[in-house]
């Protein structure tokens, strides 16, 4: 694998030899002695010197399964320094959490409740079982075709160990019975590769502070003084999703490239985050930022398209957001404080209804306590990055703001879907809805976008030689600002079309099959 090559200083010709191979083919997830059961399998990995191999031969359940942590739910533990691959070959680690109200309503991964929290007279059903903990040390973990479904978390790991995740989705993650944690945990010198993964569903019930929004304290990723790889990945945290932010990082770095994001979205603190070539969406009933950096944290947004939509966001209702909160606004799309910085480079951020009712500094580089002293941060921009201005924040005020005379404030960006009501107050659907406006200020502005201008991926140091959804990244040799491509002028070959929206389509049809419905709107 690239990133295990890369991050762990090992050539393709020294990668370990698998030790063992050890196949499950039982349904239930068993314990230590149960021959062929994915605990069984574990174990034996676990026992067994080198670096092993686990293959899936058929979808495992975890209902009423022995755990590992009976405390906290875990279902077991990889231990191995050697390291350990699972192919999953599209199977899933499934669980059935639910619960009956005191009114006798049934709540499960598949209603669409807002309300997972079990309270007194509720009768637990099933708990939601987390999968795995990986202790310190694990040279190398490897994850791939698997859907993760049901479950309340998915892995922490361990002190400066690796973990690489590959073509699986993560879906339907609840918290019952347990207490809500994220899908991913990474402690201090841990590295997470993820490639072309789809979190889809998410609902860890947040603790949240009142008031406090930048404290995300159950996002669906979060790494301690770690190093995150997100390649390809889909966060559709749309709908039912209740998780507060998709990644929020504490130190490290966090690299997030060729994605899209739909919901609550990026925190960074005391790290470098760098989003790049990636699309943020609207998503729901949410007012959380587009992006957050606090406490020294550094996001560097990189030819990326970040969308917010203020007339549709409830949680506080944006009307009133400014008596519900010590800070002006729960949500403005870029947030830098107490000495955060976020850094745009041929980067485009589009709101909605930009009079943000309540709201006094969408675009804001300080935060607001009781007293009303900001602690500041920084906003800056390079002359290829475009602004909407809003009410209260206009072209000459931005300009000041982000520290960038040449910053581009005029033009409508995006074009909005009339059929909505009322009409013009909604982006189109993905992929149109992120599609530069054709006569607007995106198309075209980046010069030299093959040569000095050219996007270099900053997991690999690799070019970027097309957008998010696969389409050609420049167009006679200038790039648009944001993520996405304009089409190229005249019609494509039927080969060529293939190739630019394969990979959407495929996002697309993962997404269906493992969530058992299309409403996705994270790829389209």
């Amino acid at each position: 694998h690239v990133f295990r090559t890369l991050l762990a200083g090992l050539s393709l010709a020294a990668a370990p030899v698998s030790a063992a191979t050890f196949d499950v083919t039982q349904v239930p997830w068993g314990d230590a002695t149960t021959a062929n059961s994915l605990a069984w399998a574990i174990h034996q990995a676990n026992i067994t010197p080198g670096f092993d191999t686990i293959r899936l031969f058929n979808d495992v359940s975890v209902d009423a399964a022995t755990v590992y942590e009976p405390a906290t739910g875990f279902l077991t533990e990889m231990t191995d320094t050697s390291g350990l691959r699972i192919q999953g070959n599209g199977h899933s680690l499934a669980g059935n959490p639910g619960f009956l109200t005191i009114n006798g309503n049934y709540i499960g991964k598949d209603i669409p409740s807002r309300n997972f929290n079990l309270n007194a007279g509720d009768q637990l059903l099933a708990p939601g079982y987390s999968f795995a903990r990986i202790a310190d040390n694990v040279l190398d973990v490897s994850i791939d075709g698997m859907v993760f479904d049901g479950l309340n978390a998915v892995l922490d790991i361990g002190r400066n160990s690796l973990v690489s995740i590959t073509n699986s989705t993560f879906q339907k993650l609840v918290p019952f019975g347990f207490h809500a944690r994220s899908a991913i945990a990474a402690a201090a010198g841990s590295t997470v590769n993820l490639t072309e993964v789809v979190m889809n569903k998410l609902s860890p019930f947040p603790r949240s502070t009142f008031g406090s929004e930048y404290i995300w304290e159950i996002p669906a990723i979060y790494g301690n003084n770690a190093t995150l790889n997100a390649f390809k990945t889909v966060f559709d945290l749309y709908g039912t999703s209740q998780v507060s932010g998709a990644v929020s990082w504490a130190g490290g770095i966090a690299n997030i490239v060729s994605s899209t994001i739909t919901g609550p979205s990026l925190s960074i603190s005391g790290g470098v985050l760098n989003l790049v070539n990636s699309v943020v969406r609207p998503g729901g009933d949410t007012t959380y930022a587009r992006i957050q950096a606090f406490s020294g944290g550094v996001a560097n947004v990189i030819a990326s398209t970040l969308q917010f939509d203020a007339i549709n966001s409830t949680i506080p209702n944006s009307r009133f957001c400014a008596s519900l909160s010590l800070y002006p606004c729960n949500g403005a799309p870029l947030q830098a404080f107490s000495n955060g910085t976020i850094h745009l480079q041929s980067s485009a951020v589009s709101v909605l209804n930009e009079a943000f009712p309540g709201i006094q500094f969408p675009y804001s580089d300080s935060y607001d306590p009781q007293t009303g002293a900001p602690i500041a941060g920084v906003l800056t921009a390079d002359q290829y990055s475009y602004v909407q201005p809003v009410t209260n924040q206009n072209a000459a005020n931005l300009e000041i703001l982000f520290q960038q005379p040449s910053l581009i404030t005029a033009g409508v960006a995006y074009t909005l879907d009339p059929n909505s009501n009322p009409p013009f107050d909604a982006y189109f659907d993905l992929p149109g809805g992120a599609s530069p406006n054709p006569s607007g200020p995106l198309v075209g502005v980046v010069p030299n976008a093959d040569a000095l201008n050219q996007l270099i991926n900053p997991i690999d140091g690799s070019v970027i030689s097309t957008d998010v959804y696969g389409n050609p990244r420049t167009s006679n040799g200038q790039r648009d600002v944001g993520a996405v491509q304009t089409a190229v002028p005249g019609p494509l070959p039927l080969l060529g079309c293939g190739a630019a929206f394969g990979w959407s389509r495929r996002l697309r049809q993962r997404i269906r099959r493992g969530a058992g419905h299309g409403e996705s709107r994270a790829a389209g």
